[in-house]
């Protein structure tokens, strides 16, 4: 059951697949990136997991030439929310308390953006369990 404390539109909205963009803690950069919800039931479980975007698509590339299947890269025209080409690390997941996510809606610190098609997704969920760096428990929230 959603938390009530929650903000309406984090319980009514949230899925796999839904494309936030904000400023996150947990990385390096001081500017805001999209990131995608690929969790299969992230308002039960009370956590997201999180990919990245980044339109640094040479790093990813260069830190996973190994394991080119873990990368999803993302055109304008497949997903125009995104203004530049842009790739997934899917080797990197964020794991944040849905709580947490909450508490910046309702500072408004958080955009909403389209979810992201079926396919697309599909690849995203399909090179996240092709990472030989995700761990199994998490692979078995998708």
């Amino acid at each position: 059951m959603p938390d009530e404390r929650l903000p309406s539109e984090l319980r009514l909205g949230l899925r796999a697949g839904s494309v936030f963009y904000f400023q996150s803690r947990e990385l390096t950069s001081e500017k805001p990136h999209f990131f995608v919800v690929v969790n299969r039931e992230p308002l039960r479980s009370q956590l997201l997991l999180l990919t990245i975007v980044t339109s640094n698509i040479a790093d990813v590339r260069t830190r996973n030439r190994n394991r080119m299947e873990t990368i999803v890269e993302i055109t304008p025209s497949e997903y125009s929310e995104f203004k530049l080409h842009s790739a997934i690390d899917c080797n990197v997941l964020i794991e944040k308390p849905l709580s947490e996510l909450g508490g910046m809606v309702k500072r408004k610190e958080v955009r909403y953006h389209r979810d992201l098609s079926a396919e697309i997704f599909t690849k995203i969920r399909s090179a996240i369990l092709a990472s030989p760096l995700v761990p199994d428990e998490l692979k078995e929230m998708l």
